[in-house]
């Protein structure tokens, strides 16, 4: 759902419209993380989602109000009936289980391996999609009016489109050895721009190699994708210095910011290009070849 429609949403009900709106807003960088394949960076988003929930839950219940709300707390109150006595059920039980749950993927576990803790990294994300999905619906059954809103399915679409966005992203492709591409289409691009030098496993520019700087990097980077996709390499993306390095001339934070196809993701290496965006980096440098 987009953040503007679950804002209205939220707002047809009685609730403190500030503390709706952190809430949304913790909610959406959330979804964001997970659309880019961040899988790290959005489990990292349920503590301050869950602080959030807290927050509003305590100003709607006459809670006392802290400058850093404390999410076990809340939980172990709710456990002892030390809520207050007229909330719901769902309020005291159900919800509780469910934020507890979601603290939970922030545990760190040990993993015997890269591959492996990738793989756990995606499946607590997945978990914190459909637990935040749950808590989010939830809100609006408790607290709206749904027969007033003209798209009651609205409540449906939260929890199909986390799911749905999640098992886009669950495959491996996406954060390991192989990235879902046309390989053949972009070794088909790519020829004569740059090369991959199978002894040494470099990047070297070819007699294509574009004198645009922005289409430089767009070219460095899909070849790095190559790159590891054939193995070469043990992530996909670079830090700035390597970009320098290879295009020889300065590269700004400005140049990357342009180039909506090129994300950022310390668990990938750095800069890199997603598979599902690699037609449009193609376009882009056809659009000027």
């Amino acid at each position: 759902m987009e953040p503007r429609a679950l804002v209205e949403l939220l707002s047809e009900t009685e609730l403190h419209t500030e503390a709706v709106g952190k809430l949304v807003d913790r909610y959406t960088a959330m979804e964001s993380h997970l659309e880019r394949g961040n899988f790290t960076h959005a489990t990292e988003q349920v503590e301050r989602f869950c602080k959030a929930y807290v927050h509003l839950l305590n100003i709607e219940l006459g809670e006392p109000l802290e400058k850093d709300t404390d999410v076990d707390a809340f939980i172990r109150k709710s456990r002892h009936d030390e809520i207050e006595t007229s909330a719901v059920t769902s309020v005291t039980e159900n919800i509780p289980d469910m934020l507890s749950a979601a603290v939970a993927t922030l545990r760190q576990r040990a993993a015997e391996s890269s591959e492996l803790e990738a793989s756990m990294d995606r499946a607590d994300a997945r978990v914190v999609a459909a637990i935040s999905a749950w808590l989010i619906t939830e809100l609006v059954r408790l607290y709206a009016e749904v027969d007033t809103f003209d798209e009651v399915e609205n409540m449906d679409s939260l929890i199909e489109e986390q799911i749905a966005a999640t098992e886009e992203q669950q495959s491996p492709d996406l954060v390991r050895s192989r990235y879902e591409f046309d390989s053949n289409l972009l070794n088909q691009k790519l020829d004569g721009v740059v090369y991959i030098v199978r002894e040494s496993k470099a990047i070297a520019p070819g007699p294509k190699f574009p004198d645009d700087k922005e289409e430089q990097i767009t070219a460095l980077l899909l070849a790095r994708l190559v790159a590891y996709d054939m193995e070469f390499r043990e992530e996909p993306g670079v830090d700035k210095s390597w970009l320098e390095e290879q295009g020889d001339h300065p590269v700004t934070p400005y140049q990357l910011d342009r180039l909506d196809f090129v994300f950022e993701n310390a668990d990938e290496g750095g800069y890199y290009i997603p598979g599902f965006r690699v037609e449009e980096a193609l376009e882009y440098l056809d659009s000027d070849s």
